[in-house]
């Protein structure tokens, strides 16, 4: 009987190492790309919709993220070239969050980044709209 509670302790310790080294299951495709714009009037939050100002300023701040992120990913993050030089903090493959500082108003920018996760990826795009204030309207 000893031998019976021996060999089913080592089975079940197999088991639960393997279910342990099996990892989560991952739910790709459900992902998203929200951004937001600060300064803002209402407290930041990632819009898969899109994103604009919300009060005037003489500079803005957008930032992008991923959302519905299951697992680990890597990102490929596509700036426009005219705001590559406003990349205030991630923007790179270990990040899922890209950040744009000292932004005029003047523009749409849509960023977008390409995510990869166990041999599949998808690319995900999202649109800031940096519109101009004329006082406490905007101009357009």
């Amino acid at each position: 009987m000893r031998k019976l509670f021996t060999l089913l302790a080592v089975v079940l310790t197999a088991i639960a190492a393997i279910v342990a080294n099996a990892g989560s299951a991952s739910a790709f495709g459900s992902e998203k790309l929200g951004c937001y714009v600060t300064p803002s009037h209402t407290q930041p939050q990632l819009s898969s919709a899109g994103c604009t100002t919300t009060m005037p300023a003489s500079s803005y701040q957008a930032v992008f993220g991923v959302m519905n992120e299951t697992g680990s990913y890597t990102y490929a993050w596509s700036v426009p070239t005219p705001y590559r030089s406003k990349i205030g903090m991630g923007c790179t493959s270990g990040y899922d969050y890209c950040e744009l500082i000292n932004l005029t108003p003047t523009s749409q920018i849509t960023v977008s980044v390409t995510i990869s996760q166990n041999g599949r990826s998808a690319t995900l795009s999202v649109t800031a709209d940096i519109e101009p204030w004329c006082g406490n309207y905007f101009c357009g």
